[in-house]
């Protein structure tokens, strides 16, 4: 008896020992660079001493059927040494099962699931920015786990110094985003793909991606910069593009060609493919925060392009924020994007998976929201739509489970703290055009249309100096109770909506408009807490709103005449609102009471108008204004016939003549030709009567003091413009009263 309880536990107690032997090597990450549905890229390092190590995988958790695959990759990160083990030949939509091993035998169980081959639905996450703020960084990536993605976008900044010790760091952070699994009794991991992009903190090292992920976009089996970009198809839904920002600021110009020359012949050659179309780089074309440029280089490359080829949504990163935009499409002419209502291109991001949030001071007109969090975007992608999330990190979440997921590939889990966008709430819904553009899947009664309003006029008055005009001021409105120079100060906004005639009815309003401090040494303290994740929102300052009267100009108002507007003004439950030192963006979506006073507003006046007031006995603030590029926007929805919005009371015809235009000085009157049905030329002219009107003529815009495309600017003379305008193309036009005039007269003709 005792001889055969031997030869039964011998065999077992070699089983268990040989099983409770680990491969040396550790920090484990799964990528896909070309072909998803049939390959992955499996990276490790050696954990000491690790002696020709390999992967054993297989389409089931039985070890029996699995093979062997040898490492196809070994590469430095300076001195961080990685293995790469490429498997190919996968079946798709499939879990894959493996683990790696060495001389001291084999890890930790893990799986993964290839891409479908066919349209099936799924969740991926897109975010970036991960180089600093390391709890924040784990409890983003503790929240990947819960989710359960089909794959991960990650928009670059991986770390901060690209040093081989960062970079292992984040590599054993990365960790946290596996999720636990029980398999036949047996612990699993599973592991997410990710898709990585270069940004501005690896020019180090311009072979990051393949150094550290083993990506081979280039497809050559080398690594090297070439493997910066590329493109793959995800679950035959949706084809993912990774550019690489930096191109245009390392040197690189002849990669930069290449790219670009790829890019333009990748996106012709999917233009009829049934696809979505999304792109990731590292830095936005347009930061949504005022201590990062604008990117001109960027919009010259790629802004047509996405336009022309149906790119339908993109990743942004590096300016750690969060932002959501209406779809966009180019400007005609200049370095500019519009709202495209009838489909174009959406913007998010920008990148705070744990770097500190900076402020989010920098809206546009066609931004629909934008705030300071720490946060990712969660995708839902379906033939019909893409349901846009941004996830917040805590420890709320409820995990899904594997079967969760697996019955259902849309699944989210319960308690996720979703940021909600004014206007939106916390899921935008896309859907594409006829054309293949993206459109926002809201849809508007018949009766009903949006239109986003740029401020028309705006200034600030000064008590001290009651006889002033303070518009254009170098640094902005200012805003304040008592001051040495100006004493108190308010700040005046108009809106003119030109494009609708007071026959329709206002049903909803946002305000958006930005705050920052007057002390630029305060401004610089409180950014650099902002870095170190500091709190500051003791340091908050208390403004007023109120609704005032639209009658005044920029040009022209001061205290004695801008103040009366003040002494009578309406103000709603909006009235009060916080802004931080380190200045900030802050939007207003009015209620029911509100709107009506508004809309009162707009049939008495054709004109909207808001005045900003201050508590704080000694701190003043700065509102931006249009002269500092960053003017209050008001996004409105009105309501009317459709004959009351095919014929607002400033349409135009061709041709059209207005004669005795009368206006006093300061006075800004505007008129709209709707999308004209083909291209001509068109000749404004202005004669001036008596006085000294100016004129102002903008396509695809509206026009404004500091928004034009053709402005004479000619003394007591008359005034002309000539413009081609393309087909569908709307044009605004302004008569601006540089002093009083009268008889003035315009006439619109075709050339």
């Amino acid at each position: 008896m005792k001889m055969l309880l031997a030869s039964i536990l011998i065999p077992v107690l070699l089983f268990l020992t040989m099983n409770s032997v680990q491969a040396a090597t550790h920090l484990y990450r799964l990528s896909w660079d070309k072909n998803p549905q049939h390959e992955a890229v499996i990276g490790f390092s050696p954990k000491g001493l690790s002696i020709a190590p390999y992967v054993m995988y297989g389409s089931t958790p039985n070890q029996v059927s699995w093979q062997k695959a040898d490492v196809s990759l070994n590469a430095t990160f300076f001195t961080l040494e990685s293995h790469f083990v490429r498997l190919e030949n996968l079946p798709a939509d499939s879990n894959i099962y493996f683990h790696v091993c060495d001389q001291d035998g084999c890890g930790q169980r893990m799986w993964f699931k290839t891409a479908a081959d066919y349209p099936k639905p799924f969740v991926a996450i897109a975010g970036g920015d991960t180089r600093t703020g390391w709890t924040t960084r784990q409890d983003g990536n503790r929240l990947v786990a819960k989710i359960r993605p089909l794959f991960i976008m990650h928009g670059g900044d991986f770390t901060n110094g690209n040093t081989p010790f960062e970079m292992a760091g984040f590599l054993a952070d990365w960790q946290l985003t596996f999720s636990d699994d029980t398999i036949d009794n047996i612990g699993y991991k599973r592991i997410y793909p990710i898709v990585p992009t270069h940004g501005n903190h690896e020019d180090t090292n311009y072979a990051t991606l393949c150094e550290v992920f083993g990506v081979d976009y280039f497809q050559d089996g080398e690594c090297n910069e070439q493997d910066a970009y590329g493109a793959m198809t995800i679950n035959d839904l949706i084809r993912v593009y990774t550019l690489n920002s930096q191109f245009q600021e390392s040197g690189w110009s002849v990669l930069a060609t290449q790219m670009n020359d790829w890019l333009a012949d990748d996106l012709s050659t999917y233009a009829n493919a049934p696809l979505w179309r999304v792109a990731q780089y590292h830095k936005p074309i347009f930061p949504h925060y005022d201590g990062k440029p604008s990117n001109e280089g960027l919009f010259n490359w790629w802004a047509s392009l996405f336009y022309k080829h149906n790119m339908n949504l993109v990743v942004e990163s590096d300016t750690h924020i969060n932002k959501l935009t209406h779809p966009l499409k180019p400007a005609e002419t200049g370095i500019e994007y519009l709202q495209a209502n009838n489909g174009g291109t959406v913007f998010v991001g920008e990148g705070s998976w744990g770097a500190p949030a900076r402020s989010a001071n920098q809206a546009f007109p066609w931004t629909i929201d934008l705030a300071s969090i720490q946060q990712f975007k969660v995708l839902s992608v379906t033939q019909e739509s893409i349901l846009i999330r941004t996830a917040q990190f805590d420890d709320n979440a409820r995990a899904l489970s594997a079967d969760d997921r697996e019955q259902d590939p849309l699944a989210l889990p319960e308690k996720v703290a979703w940021w909600s966008a004014n206007g939106i709430g916390d899921v935008f819904p896309l859907i594409k055009t006829t054309t293949g553009l993206t459109q926002h899947a809201k849809q508007l009664a018949d009766n009903e249309r949006e239109f986003v309003l740029s401020v028309s006029d705006d200034s600030f008055i000064a008590s001290e100096q009651p006889t002033k005009n303070y518009n254009a001021y170098p640094t902005g409105m200012r805003v304040g109770n008592t001051d040495v120079t100006y004493g108190e100060t308010k700040a005046l906004l108009k809106f003119t909506p030109d494009v609708v005639g007071t026959c329709a009815t206002l049903t909803e309003a946002n305000l958006t408009l930005s705050v920052q401090p007057t002390d630029s040494t305060i401004e610089s303290n409180i950014s650099a807490l902002t870095e170190t994740g500091a709190t500051f929102a003791e340091l908050g300052v208390m403004l007023n709103l109120a609704l005032i009267e639209p009658q005044f100009s920029e040009s022209a108002v001061n205290w004695t005449t801008g103040n009366i507007l003040f002494s009578s003004a309406s103000s709603g439950e909006f009235d009060s609102f916080e802004t931080i030192a380190a200045g900030n963006t802050i939007t207003f979506t009015f209620n029911e009471v509100t709107l009506a006073k508004l809309n009162a507003q707009f049939q008495q006046y054709h004109a909207f108008g808001f005045g900003i007031s201050a508590t704080h006995p000694i701190v003043n603030r700065f509102v931006s204004d249009s002269e500092n590029h960053n003017a209050a926007t008001l996004r409105t929805r009105f309501s009317a016939t459709a004959a009351c919005f095919e014929q607002p009371s400033n349409s135009l015809a061709v041709p059209s003549q207005i004669t005795e235009l009368n206006a006093n000085k300061g006075d800004f009157l505007t008129y709209h030709i709707p999308e004209v049905s083909r291209a001509r030329s068109l000749e404004f002219v202005l004669l001036s009567g008596y006085g000294d009107p100016d004129l102002y003529v903008l396509k695809n815009g509206i026009v404004s003091l500091n928004h034009y495309e053709c402005r004479p600017y000619l003394k007591h003379e008359s005034e002309v413009c000539l413009l081609e305008v393309p087909e569908g193309t709307p044009v605004s036009i302004g008569i601006h009263a540089h002093s009083l005039y009268s008889g003035a007269s315009l006439t619109i003709t075709e050339k």
